[in-house]
């Protein structure tokens, strides 16, 4: 199982750091062939931008002829209360988290028909499942991105093509230093949270076994479980928790 993913041809947004450059890192070193996508690669990439997508698309099938992995990874960040929230900001997160995923499924979805065998990993994350206050707009991104997937798992069933959905829960990446915050702190707790790498690790052995949905870190499995038994318990414990602050 380990020389499954031997020269396979995968793209991965946002591979310039966290959660996707150590995703890279892990393909490479089990001999697949990395395209890393992200607006700061040579040539950059901008999932917000059609034409952007396209020729990443283009120039990887031109050299490689073919893509047999896509992992939607590029995301960004927001914390506010729904009231503050600027239109702005919402449309643009919802770009990139949403859009610009879907922006490269459609791109790459002719290409995995036509041969009839592909794979396509979005990550998501546990507020994929569990919606945290002032976290709203990105849970939304992220609830959406988890529909899209589901859908998508069906429709494609019959085309050989695997649809999977990861979703990390706490990782120390540069992720929270990066969101946009309407006050307070980057980070709500002083746990720094999982090591991307074991992010990517799943990521990896969930295109090898062909996964369908991979929740990760214990108190996110946790709260996953709490959250479909107990809707009310997991709401008493997040109005008390420092997602508010």
């Amino acid at each position: 199982m380990q020389n499954v993913l031997r020269d396979k041809i995968v793209i991965i947004t946002g591979a310039s750091s966290g959660i996707g450059l150590e995703t890279a890192r892990v393909f490479r070193e089990r001999g697949a062939k990395v395209i890393e996508a992200s607006r700061h690669s040579t040539p950059p990439c901008d999932v917000t931008r059609d034409d952007d997508v396209r020729q990443l698309v283009d120039r990887t099938l031109a050299q490689h002829g073919r893509i047999d992995i896509l992992i939607n990874n590029a995301g960004i960040g927001m914390r506010a209360p729904v009231a503050d929230c600027r239109p702005d900001d919402i449309r643009y997160l919802m770009e990139v988290n949403f859009f610009g995923a879907l922006r490269c499924i459609q791109a790459v979805l002719p290409v995995m028909k036509q041969r009839g065998a592909g794979q396509i990993v979005n990550v998501g994350s546990i507020l994929s499942l569990i919606a945290a206050p002032r976290n709203a707009v990105y849970s939304a991104s992220k609830f959406a991105l988890r529909a899209l997937t589901d859908a998508l798992r069906l429709e494609v069933a019959r085309d050989g093509i695997d649809v999977i959905l990861i979703m990390p829960g706490y990782t120390a990446t540069p992720f929270f230093e990066n969101m946009t915050r309407y006050g307070g702190p980057p980070r709500t707790t002083s746990w720094k949270g999982q090591h991307p790498a074991k992010v990517a690790e799943a990521i990896a052995n969930a295109c090898i076994h062909r996964r369908r949905d991979v929740v990760l870190t214990a108190p996110a499995k946790l709260g996953a479980v709490f959250k479909r038994l107990s809707p009310r318990f997991v709401d008493w414990m997040l109005t008390r928790t420092n997602h508010n602050t």
